[in-house]
């Protein structure tokens, strides 16, 4: 049985991405699916300095032992400015720093939904 990992690259509580994310989550049988919260592991905002001074945090470690531990990925990433959102790049930053890797020969849907004009 694979293990599927869903999330929303969204920090917001009303997030319409992590809606989806769940959803699909739910279109999942005969898998182990589990849905987080990026939220829930708090990252300060990327810094070299923040780095060397401070290490990776426990929030950090558990975020990349969860992915890391997963099969596949489900990823719901919000639209900012025509592009990813400053926080799920801000995420992703942290976790390469880890491991550079960490995304290696990981299965990932990566999608997308907006309620904006440009969507």
């Amino acid at each position: 049985m694979k293990k599927i990992l869903c999330f929303a690259g969204s920090n917001s509580s009303k997030s319409i991405n992590h809606t989806l994310a769940s959803f699909v989550a739910t279109q999942i049988v005969g898998q182990t699916v589990e849905v987080i919260k990026l939220s829930d592991y708090v990252l300060p905002m990327f810094s070299e300095d923040i780095e060397r001074e401070k290490g990776y945090s426990v929030d950090l470690k558990m975020l990349y032992n969860k992915i890391k531990e997963a099969d596949a990925l489900i990823i719901s990433v919000n639209e900012h400015n025509r592009t990813v959102s400053a926080y799920f790049k801000n995420t992703i930053d942290w976790l390469s720093r880890l491991d550079r890797k960490f995304l290696e020969e990981k299965k990932i849907l990566l999608m997308s939904t907006s309620n904006g004009r440009l969507g």
